[in-house]
């Protein structure tokens, strides 16, 4: 039977290794855009476009959880460095669409390689007969963040 104080001292440590994650998981993918010359923003944005090939302006800031205006100035960035264009939708004058380049997909397909090769690397840290269970955890972990976070919107 767990005891209040138990379920405190679990809390904790969760809370602790949460930052924690977060801090070495954000500090890995800062690494890994300076790898390919992009900020964190830069990378993050361009990885949207890993199962398509289209966003708007308004999903790219949903999915980032960014300003438009903030959205905007990235892409910017990364129009001048021709991974991306934007085109006013002809169905909605209102929408932005973003697409990627022709020359900026070779480019991510090798960047998307490298950060699977990167995470190979990382996994390979681990004991082999726990690796499944620890995506396991982690999926958990996720659904439960994503539920706590659907009861405070």
């Amino acid at each position: 039977m767990e005891t209040n104080s138990n379920k405190e001292n679990l809390a904790e440590m969760m809370a602790d290794l949460t930052c924690e994650l977060a801090k070495t998981c954000n500090d890995k993918e800062n690494y890994f855009a300076s790898l390919f010359n992009l900020t964190p923003a830069e990378f993050k944005c361009l990885r949207l476009f890993t199962k398509t090939n289209s966003l708007t302006i308004k999903t790219i800031s949903i999915l980032m959880n960014l300003t438009p205006g903030r959205i905007t100035h990235i892409l910017t960035s990364l129009e001048k460095k021709k991974f991306i264009k934007r085109k006013t939708d002809p169905y909605d004058k209102r929408n932005v669409i973003v697409t990627l380049t022709s020359t900026s997909e070779p480019f991510l397909r090798n960047v998307n390689a490298n950060h699977i090769k990167l995470h190979e690397e990382i996994l390979s840290d681990i004991d082999e007969e726990k690796q499944a269970d620890m995506i396991n955890s982690m999926k958990q972990l996720i659904d439960a963040l994503r539920t706590w976070s659907a009861k405070i919107d």
